[in-house]
């Protein structure tokens, strides 16, 4: 397949994949509630869970993994090339935050950037994880732990350039992970509320505050 026939399927899929509201429709099944609706209005697992209960967030974390997994899958079936995982990503994050099917509102993509980079890139991921999980427990708040995580996370990818053990055979060693990562962070910290992050996340998982 020519390069940009490839680029054009690979932004088209990652967008329909990524722009399934799995968290809404599990809202629907569960609950027959819009998460548009309720609460902060983001269609979130987090949400969710307050709003449904925890038995389908869980089911809608499954889901938004499977979506990603499935866009690294067709990304590595259209050209097997890192500009297409990662170019995958920023689609599927795209479709994940302005769904055409929730008229271009949505989640926040958090699972998506998460596993994604947790299967191309695990140890500079898992650092980026270790520094969120530091912060959240010094600070105890939600909003600046994220915003920290996000600030932090395409440093702590610049590992990959470096050093990548990936799984499932990707192991490529690229700055290119970071350049991605700064993409899709600042993606999330646009869209990030500081009103309602710490509230939300508290009522979900308990022991928060702001």
């Amino acid at each position: 397949m020519h390069t940009a026939l490839q680029v054009v399927a690979i932004i088209a899929i990652g967008y329909l994949i990524g722009s399934i509201p799995t968290a809404n429709i599990f809202a629907r099944l569960f609950a027959r509630k819009d998460l548009r609706r309720v609460g902060t209005g983001n269609v979130t697992s987090t949400a969710l869970i307050i709003h449904a209960g925890k038995l389908p967030g869980l089911l809608s974390l499954m889901g938004e993994a499977l979506k990603t997994a499935a866009c690294l899958a067709v990304a590595g079936l259209v050209a097997g090339e890192l500009w297409a995982y990662l170019l995958m990503m920023v689609a599927a994050t795209v479709g994940q935050r302005w769904s055409v099917w929730l008229g271009w509102t949505g989640g926040q993509g958090q699972t998506i950037f998460a596993v994604g980079f947790m299967i191309l890139c695990p140890v500079s991921m898992a650092l980026a994880g270790v520094v969120y999980g530091l912060t959240l427990l010094v600070t105890r708040r939600a909003f600046l732990s994220n915003t920290i995580f996000h600030l932090a996370a395409p440093v702590c990818l610049l590992v990959a350039w470096f050093y990548n053990p990936a799984l499932f055979g990707l192991g490529y060693e690229s700055w290119g992970y970071a350049l991605t990562c700064a993409v899709l962070c600042g993606i999330f910290l646009l869209k990030h509320q500081a009103d309602t992050d710490d509230i939300v996340r508290a009522e979900a998982w308990g022991g928060l505050s702001r």
